[in-house]
């Protein structure tokens, strides 16, 4: 034993010591970080947030981790933690450079705190908001230095309420990134068994997203719908402290993330209860600005031309007769005149990529053609 404890403090010490440089490193890393900001204040035009520069970073850490690892034969960290790290380390010294705001569809611990948490990291300020109207009036309005919207969910499809504000042609909001993040539901509730529950509650998309599991354990029950997750966790709580007549809630469950267990009495019931386990729901980054190319983008538009036969194969064919790829189009009703409709896409490449430059000035030159650029950003990866 003392052999052991003799052999324990000699590599304790030296991850100490690997600590002490870690830290030493990372405190140049913001030194640097800091001048950086420095040079920015002499360009009015230079914004302090670069998501291509960010993404060019966390790429090429992932690429030396996993090389790394080959040479040495040893297991490879995941990536999905160096994501995170990295993430931190550029948030901290980004905080350096300039203070940020980040507004969100709140309250806090919902998957859209998450997703913004998880782009910017600890040291960024948050701003709740109760509606996704107003995370674009934040922006808009200069009070959020960015905003963090859904956009869409693998298996559920577009988050529509998103896609309305986008469609609104006088916001001078632009997306400049964007996060995928893994979604997993879980079931909360004070009864002791599914037998006991008759109402469950949540945000529509985890309600949509559950539909197989709870028409399988739950078929009885009544479903509400609430603004967020932990807003519905909050009406449970709150019924519960008042002795509410109208909301019975020892009978009554919530769905969300884990996150809940931390702002909530609700106990934990069942884990995983999501349809499909690889879900994933996408959100935007949105500013005042986009993001420079960063070698691989996407770029979002919503569009819309003269309503004739084929008129979506007037749009489309811009951009597949140059070899750009749609990674995803659907209509959305323009809401200002009757049956007339607006077409949202993500597309393969930059704004600044002269076959798609090309492709969306083609569109503006088509009788009754209208094209807006929402942004060109990096392309993500799940976390």
């Amino acid at each position: 034993m003392a052999e052991l404890e003799k052999k324990l403090t000699v590599l304790r010490q030296a991850i100490d010591a690997v600590d002490d440089e870690l830290l030493e490193l990372i405190r140049k890393r913001a030194r640097l970080a800091g001048l950086v900001g420095e040079a920015k204040q002499d360009s009015a035009d230079a914004p302090f947030y670069v998501p291509s520069r960010e993404a060019s970073i966390i790429r090429r850490m992932l690429a030396r981790n996993a090389e790394a690892a080959t040479s040495a034969h040893e297991s490879k960290i995941p990536d999905e933690a160096i994501h995170g790290i990295y993430r931190e380390i550029i948030g901290a010294c980004l905080a350096l450079e300039h203070p940020m705001t980040i507004a969100y569809l709140g309250p806090e611990g919902t998957f859209s705190h998450t997703a913004a948490s998880r782009q910017f990291g600890s040291t960024a300020k948050y701003l709740p908001c109760s509606t996704l109207e107003q995370v674009f009036d934040e922006v808009e309005a200069g009070r959020a230095t960015y905003g963090v919207v859904p956009v869409e969910n693998a298996f559920e499809g577009a988050v529509t309420p998103t896609l309305d504000l986008f469609a609104d042609m006088e916001r001078d909001v632009f997306i400049c990134a964007e996060v995928q993040l893994s979604i997993h539901h879980h079931l909360f509730t004070y009864a002791e068994s599914l037998s006991q529950i008759d109402v469950v509650m949540s945000h529509p998309q985890p309600l949509g997203q559950c539909r197989g599991w709870l028409a399988e354990h739950l078929p009885g029950a009544q479903m509400m719908e609430a603004s967020s997750t932990i807003r519905a966790a909050q009406i449970v709580d709150e019924a519960k402290a008042s002795a509410s007549p109208t909301l019975d809630w020892n009978r009554c469950a919530v769905i969300g993330p884990y996150s809940i267990v931390d702002r909530a009495g609700l106990p934990l019931l069942q884990r995983n209860i999501e349809d499909f386990h690889d879900n994933t729901t996408r959100f935007f980054v949105i500013g005042q600005h986009d993001s420079p190319a960063s070698g691989l983008d996407k770029t979002s538009l919503v569009m819309s031309i003269r309503d004739e036969p084929g008129a979506l194969h007037h749009l489309i064919s811009s951009f597949a007769d140059r070899g750009i790829g749609l990674t995803r189009i659907e209509s959305r009703p323009s809401k200002k005149k009757l049956w007339e409709y607006v077409f949202f896409a993500d597309i393969q490449g930059h704004r600044d990529d002269r076959v798609v430059a090309e492709a969306i000035g083609e569109i503006q030159n088509k009788p009754g053609g209208f094209i807006k650029v929402l942004g060109s950003y990096p392309v993500s990866k799940p976390l």
